[in-house]
């Protein structure tokens, strides 16, 4: 518990990055070209973030780096290919 309390900061920030690309995502539904903008910046955003969270933490391995990386893909293909139908 006392670690989720002093990583919190870390946990809110990531609930924005990912919060401000599900908005960007409804805000601009008119536009897919923005809206795959967005699916990428969420991603590179994510991938950036647990890269410096866990390199805070000291505990930045290639593993954790690579499972970010797929996580990111994932998620940008899904959205892609609800952006693109």
């Amino acid at each position: 518990m006392k670690s989720f309390v002093r990583d919190l900061p870390h946990y809110m920030l990531l609930i924005g990055i990912l919060f401000a690309g599900f908005a960007g995502l409804i805000l601009f539904s008119y536009d897919s070209n923005f809206q795959i903008a967005v699916a990428l910046a969420t991603g590179i955003s994510y991938v950036s973030w647990g890269l410096i969270h866990h390199h805070i933490h000291r505990d930045l391995h290639f593993e954790v780096f690579m499972e970010y990386l797929a996580v990111a893909i994932l998620g940008t293909v899904i959205l892609f290919s609800l952006i693109l139908q």
